[in-house]
């Protein structure tokens, strides 16, 4: 009999171990937004390029696992709801791709380019989901054109519309689309 409840035992805690398989996610793009433009030639001018230089994120949010506020002053790093790819990666193809469809006349990419391109760099201070049901974007970037820089604050707050990683992950998505939107438009006014 208790050969066969050490057996039973042993079978339960090796399912309830099992349960433990790590889940990977990737930054969304909106629909059609991965569809990048390819930038030509307007009225015999090059388009502008810009090259997203860098993003720059804090020891915190530069693991694998996705963070989570947890209070005001309290984080927690999921340690089986892990980033498909490192997060800046993520953060910076995903701004290529979305800045190259808003940005149709500019050539937006994150490799150097030959001559002197303007250039973005963007820092996050903040990526993660908080307590109250959003999702929190905070940072700020620096547009540099010639001689010139700009730095420019962000944080967006955007509301999960459901429970878990994959709602998470879609608000992050989505706050991360919305600020891509406002650095088009202030390049655009520029």
């Amino acid at each position: 009999m208790k050969k066969i409840l050490i057996a039973l035992l042993t079978v339960y805690l090796t399912a309830c171990s099992s349960s433990d398989t790590p889940r990977y996610y990737q930054l969304t793009t909106p629909p059609g937004g991965a569809l990048t433009h390819t930038s030509s030639t307007v009225l015999g001018q090059q388009p502008k390029c810009l090259w997203i230089q860098s993003i720059n994120l804090p020891d915190a949010l530069a693991g694998t696992g996705i963070a989570f506020q947890t209070s005001d002053v309290q984080y927690r790093i999921a340690e089986q709801n892990l980033w498909a790819s490192p997060l800046d990666q993520q953060l910076q193809q995903s701004l290529v791709t979305n800045l190259s469809n808003l940005l149709p006349n500019w050539l937006v990419t994150n490799t150097l380019t030959d001559g002197q391109p303007d250039s973005l760099t963007v820092t996050i201070t903040a990526f993660q989901g908080r307590w109250d049901g959003h999702a929190l974007v905070k940072g700020y970037w620096l547009y540099q054109h010639q001689e010139e820089t700009t730095r420019q604050p962000f944080e967006i707050v955007v509301p999960l519309k459901d429970d878990g990683y994959q709602a998470l992950v879609q608000a992050l998505s989505s706050a991360w689309y919305q600020e891509a939107q406002q650095i088009a438009s202030r390049l655009n006014d520029e």
